[in-house]
């Protein structure tokens, strides 16, 4: 008997989003090493390339070393850089220079100095929560991830494919974020389910914490005879918790959404809404090894009194290698009101492997 195996098609808006998603990776990896140097309290001196500052971690790469090399900040004495990076502390405020590291014995609570023309902060290093690299372009500003689990049963000839990735541009007054994710669960003989989803996020700095906005969002699913639900809104923001370890965020506003579900739905095939909007997203780090993060949108409806959807994505994921890591997902969208025959929840969970660039 010849053996059917079903293979997942991706819409041709998804596959051009991935080949963007891909060559803006490879300009990532092209570009020129700096000689920085970092010295340690225990006299431990690295020179090499400082890339960033994350959760509490400087992570330095050198030419001797695989990986770059991940050293608490808390323990760095002395930094010497020529570049210019872009460094937040853990009030939210954001400043761009090129940045220098002393003793504290030599100046207590002003040992971090961020330099830019006609412009010289003096800050306490302990207060800095990230510095990244402040590129000279807008796409190699970019950073992104992509990550592919795939799984397939001989027994009934199942096949499941999740595939993700997301690339964020961050300034010290702008930041956005763009994902999409899609879902194929199929099986020889039976039914296939799709979904497709593309986000994009971004946000204006008010205040230290808080900011205003912005979402749009195309979703497909076939599971809930939905051929095209775009959301488009916005509102404003605070950041409740923000450290090396924690963040977390809320953000209230409206949203307008039309949707276009499959005329076999018995629904009419054309929707209009306008939605309220509530979602919070909280993010936790444990040094240089495992990220959780949680993201929840509730949209309560304006025109249509009684409906109510709501997304809810989370993930675990463990660096192995380099940029290399192991991703568990978990994701489950809801509506109070579907149509007649789609269902009111549609759950899934994947774990895949990845690469960050």
């Amino acid at each position: 008997m010849r053996m059917h195996i079903p293979t997942p098609r991706l819409s041709r808006p998804f596959w051009l989003i991935l080949c963007g998603f891909l060559l803006l990776a490879s300009m990532a990896q092209a570009q020129a090493k700096r000689r920085d140097v970092v010295v340690m309290k225990n006299g431990d001196k690295i020179t090499g390339e400082i890339k960033k500052l994350e959760h509490g971690q400087l992570y330095v790469e050198t030419d001797y070393a695989i990986d770059p090399i991940p050293v608490d900040w808390l323990q760095v004495e002395r930094v010497e850089s020529t570049a210019k990076y872009q460094v937040e502390l853990d009030t939210g405020q954001r400043l761009a220079g090129t940045i220098a590291k002393i003793p504290s014995s030599e100046a207590p609570g002003e040992d971090f100095r961020i330099e830019a023309p006609g412009s010289l902060e003096r800050l306490r290093a302990a207060d800095i929560v990230a510095i990244h690299s402040k590129k000279p372009s807008f796409w190699r500003q970019l950073k992104g991830s992509v990550d592919y689990g795939f799984s397939y049963t001989s027994g009934n000839e199942q096949t499941q494919s999740n595939l993700s990735a997301s690339t964020a541009y961050d300034s010290t007054r702008f930041a956005s974020k763009l994902s999409l994710s899609s879902s194929f669960t199929g099986q020889s003989g039976a039914g296939r389910t799709n979904r497709e989803n593309i986000t994009s996020i971004s946000q204006i700095f008010l205040s230290r914490n808080s900011f205003v906005g912005g979402l749009v969002d195309f979703l497909t699913s076939n599971q809930q005879s939905l051929d095209l639900r775009t959301t488009l809104g916005g509102g404003y923001g605070r950041y409740l918790i923000r450290n090396s370890r924690t963040q977390f965020a809320w953000i209230g506003g409206l949203v307008f959404t039309k949707e276009l579900y499959d005329p076999a739905s018995g629904l009419n095939p054309k929707q209009k809404n306008v939605e309220a909007l509530a979602a919070a997203e909280f993010s936790w780090y444990r040094f240089n090894r495992a990220e959780l993060q949680i993201s929840f949108q509730m949209f309560p409806s304006v025109s249509d009194t009684g409906r109510v959807r709501s997304n809810l994505s989370s993930s675990f994921s463990f660096n192995l290698v380099r940029d290399l890591y192991w991703k568990f997902s978990l994701w489950n969208t809801f509506d109070s009101k579907p149509p007649v025959s789609a269902k009111k929840n549609e759950f899934g969970i994947s774990s895949g492997f990845g690469w960050r660039f």
